[in-house]
């Protein structure tokens, strides 16, 4: 199924289907009913031996346990459509094409074979910790807001009240770079 997608759009694919991952939070911790974001992301480095360089535009939307992600180019055209629930994760490209799967890990691996925190980007882009996941609080960076280190990922919040306009996120040789520019 990977080949289907091509490198930069399988990328920003992956990238966002990390963040759009639906995982229910423990008994008792508060969700927020509805979320959106709209944005940019870059990444840069390597994971698993590949050389990354990708910019995508995003746009963010969850209702209760349901995400849809639409991803862009730096131009503005809509390259995919994630929709993510607890019992399944899709994609739908621009020129028709499509892929399933029983949840967002196993989609991500199926279209790119790369691993990336899919669960907890989730999480992260609202500004809280991944539930159920041991975290470390870090020294924060020079103008973060906080940092943490969760599932092996450094990840550091800057102007985060209420939520984050950026994240950085960092593994290895891998660092992911979100820019919030509304809240809508």
């Amino acid at each position: 199924m990977r080949r289907w997608l091509g490198r930069g759009a399988a990328m920003g694919a992956a990238l966002w289907l990390a963040a759009c991952a639906s995982v229910a939070p423990p008994d008792g911790a508060p969700v927020h009913s509805d979320f959106a974001a709209d944005g940019r992301l870059v990444a840069r480095g390597e994971v698993d031996g590949r050389h990354v360089n990708e910019n995508a535009n995003f746009r963010w939307r969850r209702s209760g346990e349901t995400v849809t992600v639409e991803l862009g180019s730096p131009l503005g055209e809509t390259r995919a459509r994630l929709i993510a629930t607890p019992q399944e994760a899709s994609i739908r490209m621009s020129d028709g094409r499509e892929a399933h799967a029983d949840d967002a890990d196993q989609l991500l691996t199926e279209l790119t074979g790369l691993t990336l925190p899919v669960a907890q980007l989730r999480w992260w882009i609202e500004g809280r910790e991944a539930p159920s996941l041991p975290v470390k609080e870090l020294s924060a960076e020079p103008a973060a807001s906080r940092s943490i280190e969760q599932a092996g990922w450094q990840v550091s919040f800057y102007d985060a009240a209420p939520f984050p306009k950026r994240l950085v996120l960092k593994r290895e040789a891998l660092e992911v770079r979100v820019a919030v520019s509304t809240w809508p």
